[in-house]
């Protein structure tokens, strides 16, 4: 497999179901690539599509910008499947969760589509937590969603409390915290619990609502605000978390 070199960047093309490039990485290898080189080649495809290597490509673009002599890119022609390229990608730095996302939205997966327009709407809630929510399982662990076996579920209760706590993250940011939705989705898995109660007990005491740390003192906290002055229909402390 032979070396190849080239001055003429604009050849290569971006795959879409590739992962986003991170410009804060780019600007890491622009300073390495200037001291060191490059010594790594990138790979393309027979049609110049980047299965590896965007970040430096992108990286040899920023320094060709003030270069007085624009540095060739070395890269390797190869035939490889998508589905290699994110593994391979996935090792070599590590991908986020939007970038899985993203990878499966681009291949037509409809649960992965769903999701990245819910994290696109319900910004500024965390995607970690949010994935988690729109899932039947209410799972916050993210191997089955880099797997492809994601399930997106919408729910008018789900939406109800995602629309509620984005108006709420508007006056205070905390409620944008990741623990706050996880600990909503330990709060729900108790038979009694009324998400419109919640709400109308935050709203009611909102000066009151400390800012906490952790899941479990998130959970504890919201908690202690739904049971007030309730008499019937109380949520049981003992079914919350104890630590996360």
């Amino acid at each position: 497999m032979s070396i190849l070199s080239t001055s003429n960047l604009d050849q290569f093309k971006y795959h879409k179901r590739n992962r986003k490039v991170n410009k804060s990485q780019v600007k890491k290898l622009a300073e390495s690539i200037t001291k060191e080189g490059q010594l790594v080649p990138i790979i393309v495809s027979k049609g110049n599509v980047v299965l590896d290597g965007q970040h430096r490509l992108q990286a040899i673009q920023l320094i060709n910008k003030t270069a007085e002599s624009p540095l060739k890119i070395k890269y390797v022609q190869k035939k490889m499947a998508i589905q290699q390229v994110a593994a391979m990608n996935a090792h070599q730095l590590q991908w986020r969760i939007n970038d899985w996302i993203n990878y499966y939205a681009e291949g037509g997966n409809e649960n992965y589509i769903a999701l990245r327009d819910a994290a696109e709407k319900y910004k500024p809630l965390k995607l970690s937590a949010l994935a988690g929510f729109l899932n039947p399982t209410a799972s916050t662990h993210s191997t089955y969603l880099t797997r492809g076996e994601y399930v997106y579920e919408m729910t008018d209760t789900k939406e109800f409390i995602l629309d509620k706590l984005v108006a709420l993250s508007k006056i205070n940011a905390a409620f944008s915290q990741k623990c706050v939705l996880v600990a909503i989705i330990h709060l729900m898995r108790q038979k009694m619990f009324d998400p419109q109660r919640l709400f109308h007990a935050i709203e009611r005491n909102f000066e009151s609502v400390l800012v906490q740390s952790g899941t479990s003192n998130w959970a504890k906290h919201l908690l202690y605000w739904y049971n007030k002055g309730l008499r019937h229909g109380r949520l049981n402390p003992n079914d919350l978390p104890r630590s996360h």
